[in-house]
């Protein structure tokens, strides 16, 4: 598991207008959670600070050497990473302090690998679901889930059962989930417009950052 090594600061000022105020200043707001810690604590981290621990290989999952000023070191992971919809910059994060010697539950990506034997008979490679939930403690977590689809012909198909984790990692999703397939070609359905995106995108960054105000 990679670790890596980032500074915030504390701040007291909290809600919609101060959050703003930081993030015009390259900041961004982030809450400290944590199952023996006496309330949560609110922070602000550098914007470039921040992206550089997300765009680690382990992405969200990066075991975190947070050191705030003022305050003690603390071995965090990423709980929720929020994003403006169309920009893609942070508007916020939720941070957890763990604890070394206590499982957690993280979402891990599932990648792809290998050319399926059923695509040169017209099959498509779809993708059902693109991470699974395990358990483990949190020097274990995998950066991914890796599936070699080489074998598969059309109407076949890789379940949770079907991925081999490193000892110690438990899956926590249904065995039998399906996580990739080779479908036939059926017909096609009209694909939603950039319209239709960009409102779905809004009206769900709006009501997470609704959430996120309330406790920031």
């Amino acid at each position: 598991m990679e670790e890596i090594n980032m500074t915030a600061l504390t701040r007291e000022d909290t809600g919609k207008c101060p959050s703003r105020r930081l993030r015009v200043e390259g900041r961004t707001p982030a809450v400290l959670y944590g199952p023996n810690m006496d309330g949560a604590i609110s922070l602000a981290i550098n914007n470039k600070e921040l992206e550089k621990v997300l765009h680690t290989g382990a992405g969200g999952n990066v075991l975190v050497n947070l050191n705030i000023q003022g305050d003690k070191m603390r071995k965090v992971m990423f709980k929720d990473v929020v994003r403006h919809p169309v920009k893609r910059t942070l508007t916020h994060v939720d941070l957890l302090e763990v604890a070394m010697d206590h499982k957690v539950t993280v979402e891990i990506p599932v990648h792809l690998s290998g050319k399926a034997a059923g695509l040169a008979f017209g099959g498509i490679v779809q993708h059902e679901a693109r991470t699974i939930s395990v358990e483990c403690f949190p020097t274990n977590i995998p950066d991914s889930v890796d599936l070699d689809i080489t074998m598969l012909q059309v109407g076949q198909s890789l379940h949770v059962k079907d991925t081999k984790l490193p000892e110690g990692v438990v899956a926590l999703d249904d065995p039998e989930t399906t996580l990739v397939s080779i479908v036939s070609p059926t017909a096609e359905v009209a694909p939603k417009t950039a319209e239709e995106i960009a409102a779905e995108l809004a009206e769900s960054f709006a009501e997470k950052e609704e959430g996120k105000e309330e406790g920031e």
